[in-house]
This record gives C-alpha cells, structure tokens and sequence, in this order.
C-alpha cells in the first residue's frame, strides 16, 4: 500500500493538477479506447509497463459516473451520498489454495504471484466446505464499527455461484448441497442493519473455457485490450498450448441469456437489494430499466456497460464511480468509491492474513481523504475457506470503531470540504465546525484557508477532549501546530469552529 500523499483540497490545487494532467502528452489510441475494455483490462492488473500505461490512459478519462442528472433520484438510493463505509467480501473457491486471489490466477504470464491451470483451480471447489460460515459475526463487528454498507461476490470471473442456480454446474448447488450462501449474507446483512450489496462478474469465464485463452495478451487476445504479444500463444485449461477458436454465436447468445437470467435471480429471490457491483460488464443485454424495474431503489457502479432502454443503447455512466488501483489523484464530481485491500496483499484470502491486515492508521487516513472529497471507503476483506475472518479483521473493526467513537463526528454525516477551499490535510465539515485529520505528511504545521465565507475563528480543539490548540488565524488563514501521529497510530482530528462571514 503506497504512503499517503499530502494534497490540498482547493479549487486552485485541483486546477492546476487537472491543467497540467490535460496538457502532458498522452498517448492517443489509448485515449480513444473505450472505457469499458480499459477498465476491464485494468481490472486484471496486469502489473508493469501495461499497468502504468492503462493507468495513465484512465486519468485522462473525464468522470461522468456519479454526477447529477446521470445518477439515481430514487428517495431509497440517496443514502450512498452521505455513506461512508462499506465492507468488501471476496469469496469463493480460491480461498481454499490459501495463496492466490480469485481467478485472475487461472491467467498466465500476467503480473506476478501464484499461477493455477483453469483445471485445477476449478477443482477447489471440491474442498470449498464454507462449514462454519455465520455471516452475522463479521458484519456485526463490521457494524460496530462504523460500516454502512456490504458487498459479497456473488458470482467472480471463474463462475462459482454462491447461490443456488439451476442454471450451472459449478457452484454451491452442485457442490455444496445446495446451501445458499449468498441468501445466508443478505439475511445476516439486515439483522445487523447493514445495507445490502451484490458484485457480479460479467464475464463467467467457466462458461467460455473452451473458447479463451488464459495466456495474458496471447494471439486471441487472452483477457487484454492491449495488442497481442508476437508468438505468444493461446492457452487451454491446462496452461497449455493450444488453438482457440471464436465463440460461436449461439454460445455467446446461451451465455449472455445466462448472465441475465443469474442477474434476475440475484434482484428478485432476496427482497431489496440495496448495491449492484458490476465487474467487467453485466455479461448480457440487460439494460439500466429492467435492472431498476426490479429493484427501484439500487444503486449501480460504473461498471455495468447497461443500455439505458431496449429502444436507447446509450450506456450508463453509473449512479457512482470507483476507484480501484491508486488513490483518486483529483476530486470527482458526484458520487464516488475508493477501494482499498485491507487484507494485503490480494483480494482474496490468503494464508498470510492470519498474521495482519494493512494497518488501522492507513485505513483511517484514507477514509478520512475520501471522505474530504465526498466519497466512500470500501475496504476488502477476504474470508476463509470454513467461512471466518482470521484475528486482524476483528482487531483492525475494533481498533477502527474505537476511534470512531472518539471521531465519529468527523465522518459519519459529515460533508465535504468546500471546493473553494484549501488545506495541507484532509477536511470534513459539519456546519460551522470544520475537522482537521492530522494525517501522516503535515510535518507537524496544519493549515487551512476556508474561503470568502469565514470571517474568523471562534474555537479550536481536539476533538473528543476539552484539550484546546494555539492557533494563528492571519490573512484568512488559519495555521496550528500539531505533532503528525506516531508510525502505524491511528491519527487525531482537530475540531475548528469558525465564525461565518
């Protein structure tokens, strides 16, 4: 997890990083590319050279998910614009290897890591017994903590089911007896009051093993909208050279009435489902008004490539926008998500996390720069093969909820900080009580310069105390010192009550 980066959060900062974004030298196919292959290529982070170039490409993409006029108006779904928390759960059959995240492995030559043949990976299904599985505790503590929403995957790319489908051979109906795992979480969800969310993959790579490769950028393509490599060839489920052959049309038809028939199932078998997460696509043509007419009130990310109507093949931009790889560098314009792997270092389980998550600091330090710029943070944790969360989960909520109790005032309903604004750290605003987060990076000097609408400063405190701070308000700019937390320490919020113009 890379260090924080210390930004200012001012209309003058972030144009001058937009300016010098547009004016540096892009490449230009990569702009032309169509953001949906982009992100689906991202996705995969395919690690190098390939990484660093789809990265540049996606910041030169303007943000249209999540804006006004574009997102939801539903009176159920306006809660995410004020959410700040959600619960990330990879799970699935991968979790059983203990050391490889969820299918991507089954790719080779692409970033680095454990690679698996399709064929075995697949059979990890057999030993995936999920047999002491209670949702409930996890998202207890997850609720006690502060959270407000989770989301499950489903279905992943590799086509494990976590529900009972009829519709495929691979999942828990053909090889867990048919146990609903998904109904499990979406009925823990609502007994501990947390909104409930879905991920679903598009692409269902179980369905289509026999006319992919899974050899990174191989002549067919393999899983890339980056250029073939030169005699790099094709891949079997076997890591093994092969011919592969297009998918026939009437297989793309079944796969993509699949997808669809999977997406209705998930929207209409568990009552209201409060979060659609779509990765790679919806994987059918599924459009923005079927999904809405079956659930109203849900809130879809960027990442569904919907028609908008049967008759409109415009896309959905999204209700909200994602982040995964990187912090954000710039403040989007509407509603937005920040991802973030608190189980390092992949999305899935992996034996290493029985002995720490990332840091309690960093999660916080996150949350409260995103949350500075309007978003939410979605941390990602990854359950074991028995269905528990290993000893870091539940002390990283706790220590989380603990300073959520002291600075929860600073987050939960909390706004952003004004555009007009500037600081060395972030800043949340509840009225006139402005919150400084001493993060990592101040050097120890916090500055803040609120705008035209502030005349002067009534009080200055750390928040949770009656420990005032020596300030220095001067120009319109307030400056106090104040010690940068110690490494790996949760950090403080100064609470600053201002006096409105």
């Amino acid at each position: 997890m890379k260090p924080h980066r210390l930004l200012f959060f001012g209309a003058a900062s972030l144009l001058a990083i937009s300016t010098s974004v547009f004016a540096s030298s892009a490449d230009d196919e990569a702009m032309k590319r169509n953001a949906a292959e982009q992100a689906a290529a991202l996705n995969q982070d395919p690690g190098g050279a390939d990484r660093a170039g789809l990265l540049d490409a996606k910041l030169h993409q303007p943000i249209r998910a999540g804006v006004p006029g574009v997102r939801t108006t539903h009176p159920d779904a306006q809660w995410f614009g004020s959410a700040s928390l959600g619960l990330f759960i990879h799970w699935g059959i991968a979790s059983v290897d203990g050391g490889i995240d969820l299918s991507w492995p089954m790719i080779a030559n692409m970033g680095s890591g454990k690679k698996l043949p399709p064929a075995d990976y697949w059979r990890l299904a057999e030993k995936f017994r999920a047999e002491h599985y209670d949702p409930k505790v996890w998202l207890q503590a997850a609720k006690d903590a502060g959270f407000d929403y989770a989301v499950l995957t489903a279905k992943h790319h590799d086509g494990y089911t976590l529900w009972p489908t009829e519709t495929t051979d691979l999942g828990v109906r053909t090889h867990l007896d048919g146990r609903d795992l998904v109904g499990e979480y979406i009925a823990a969800c609502r007994a501990v009051g947390l909104r409930v969310g879905l991920y679903f993959s598009g692409p269902d790579w179980w369905q289509v093993q026999n006319h992919m490769s899974f050899n990174y950028r191989s002549v067919s393509g393999g899983n890339s909208s980056l250029p073939s490599i030169p005699d790099r060839p094709d891949f079997d489920i076997h890591h093994q050279p092969a011919q592969i052959t297009p998918l026939p049309p009437e297989e793309r038809a079944r796969v993509s009435a699949l997808a669809r028939r999977h997406l209705t199932e998930l929207l209409t078998r568990y009552g209201k489902i409060d979060v659609l997460w779509f990765d790679g696509g919806s994987g059918s043509a599924i459009t923005l008004e079927e999904i809405r007419a079956l659930q109203p009130g849900i809130v879809i990310n960027n990442r569904g490539d919907l028609p908008l109507t049967p008759a409109d093949p415009t896309r959905f931009k999204g209700d909200y926008f994602t982040v995964e790889h990187g912090d954000q560098p710039t403040r989007p314009p509407g509603w937005w998500e920040q991802l973030r792997i608190w189980n390092s270092p992949t999305w899935g389980y992996q034996k290493i996390n029985e002995e720490k998550y990332a840091s309690t600091a960093s999660i916080l330090r996150l949350l409260a720069r995103t949350k500075a710029w309007g978003g939410v943070l979605m941390a990602n944790v990854g359950p074991r093969p028995d269905g528990t969360l290993p000893p870091p989960y539940y002390t990283g909520v706790q220590q989380l909820g603990d300073w959520m109790r002291v600075n929860g005032d600073s987050i939960r309903g909390a706004l952003a900080v004004p555009p007009e604004a500037e600081a060395n750290v972030p800043v949340t605003v509840r009225g006139d009580t402005w919150y400084l987060h001493a993060v990592t990076g101040s050097k120890g000097t916090l500055t803040v310069k609120p705008g035209i609408s502030v005349a002067s400063v009534r009080s200055v405190h750390v928040l949770g105390s009656d420990q005032a701070v020596a300030f220095d308000w001067h120009d319109g700019v307030l400056t106090l010192a104040f010690p940068e937390p110690a490494r790996g320490q949760p950090h403080t919020v100064i609470a600053v009550r201002f006096l409105p113009r």
